[in-house]
């Protein structure tokens, strides 16, 4: 099977199939970047060509053996050479072979081509996926508000001192019995759950923004705007760029809903730990609102229904339902991309130019609340009197996982 694929593949004119390999092997290798277009076609290409040499081996006869000879048995010194019992029989050169053999590779060929062809031309049209998402991190399961306790405790998360590292363990919902627990307890079980998840989705932005950088130091002058209104193939030779970085960047445009490469830099940046344990404390009740208990929505977040069915309540003439989560990781990375691009968060964003004091950047959440600055307000005082920002400058410990051995948060320190 491999000696007739072989052949298949090397019926191609000589110069025809050393141009068509070095095409696709020169496009992994740093040569010109082939479109998905491009590959489209060469693949037709190949294609056209076997189908002449199927028809070349179904239709070729030798000028010597005529219609009458066709069942005739051949004998030479008393052995059988060849028996054609085919009305219609095939040759390869002069010598007659089995037609039912010939489908039957062929088809096997044709299969083995199609999955080459496949397999050489996906990466150049395979989008990257981000952000990273940490599958290897441990996560728990609870089912009571004591096993909670348990849990925390026998991880390293029940005492937690400033400065200290964090371990990447995951808690993936909070139990119904939450509110049952006496308040220091469940305030200290929200922001210990809350506190890994927290530093796992920022560690995913910062990652976000590294690999936007590198990116744009590939750039003889950096851009002021990311134009893709320019051939994909264009656009790398002109940067320089790998057409999965251009898509990269693509992607991180769509996601951040910007162009500018200063507002993507102030959209790729991360939230102060304090800031999201503060603004998960308030929104869910310390982790015991229904949204929290039932969503795994720790941050208040609706979704609309502009058809006018009723969900969870009516606001403006509108029917909203609180959005809904596989995890707690998911909801804290659902509110840092909510923070980091809707146009509401403009002023936060540019205070966070500035300053990660969260005191500071809560400021530019009044529009987060219908109460305005009295939502501000409070936001500040729980900062303030559950002292929030000792937590700014833990150090994420990983265990073996995606983390290596320490990661801390570099772009959460002060800057002035």
């Amino acid at each position: 099977m491999v000696a007739w694929s072989a052949s298949v593949m090397f019926y191609l004119p000589l110069q025809d199939a050393s141009g068509m390999f070095a095409y696709l092997f020169g496009t992994r290798r740093g040569g010109t970047t082939a479109t998905v277009k491009d590959e489209r076609l060469l693949s037709c290409y190949v294609f056209a060509q076997v189908e002449d040499f199927m028809n070349y081996l179904a239709s070729n006869r030798p000028p010597d053996v005529t219609p009458e000879q066709d069942n005739v048995v051949v004998v030479k010194h008393k052995k059988v050479v060849a028996v054609k019992h085919d009305e219609n029989p095939m040759y390869f050169g002069k010598k007659a072979v089995d037609s039912c053999m010939v489908r039957m590779v062929s088809g096997l060929s044709l299969v083995m081509l199609f999955f080459l062809v496949a397999l050489l031309t996906q990466p150049s049209s395979v989008f990257i996926r981000f952000p990273q998402r940490f599958q290897s991190v441990p996560t728990i399961e609870v089912h009571s508000a004591e096993d909670l306790l348990s849990q925390l405790k026998a991880n390293n998360l029940w005492e937690v001192e400033p400065f200290s590292e964090v371990p990447a363990v995951l808690v993936s919902k909070f139990p119904v019995d939450m509110p049952s627990l006496d308040a220091a307890s469940q305030k200290k079980a929200f922001l210990h759950v809350l506190l890994p998840a927290a530093m796992i989705a920022l560690s995913e932005v910062e990652e976000e923004r590294s690999a936007f950088e590198k990116i744009l130091e590939k750039f003889a002058s950096p851009p002021k705007r990311l134009n893709f209104g320019l051939n994909a193939q264009d656009y790398t030779r002109l940067a320089g760029l790998t057409q999965n970085e251009v898509f990269y960047l693509q992607n991180l445009c769509r996601k951040y809903r910007a162009y500018e490469v200063a507002d993507l830099r102030r959209r790729i940046s991360p939230v102060p730990v304090s800031l999201i344990m503060a603004q998960g404390a308030l929104e869910s009740s310390w982790g015991g609102s229904r949204f929290s208990l039932e969503r795994n929505n720790l941050f208040g977040v609706l979704t609309w229904d502009k058809s006018g069915r009723v969900a969870d309540g009516r606001e403006d003439g509108k029917a909203y339902s609180g959005a809904a989560y596989a995890s707690l990781l998911d909801s804290v990375r659902s509110y840092i991309l909510m923070i980091n691009r809707v146009p509401a968060y403009k002023e936060l964003r540019h205070k966070r130019e500035e300053t990660m004091d969260s005191l500071v950047l809560a400021n530019g959440l009044h529009q987060y609340s219908n109460r305005g600055t009295d939502y501000v307000a409070d936001l500040t005082q729980l900062i303030k009197s559950n002292d929030l920002q000792v937590y700014d400058q833990c150090v994420l410990a990983g265990k073996g996982g995606a983390f290596g051995n320490r990661v801390r948060l570099a772009s959460l320190e002060n800057i002035r």
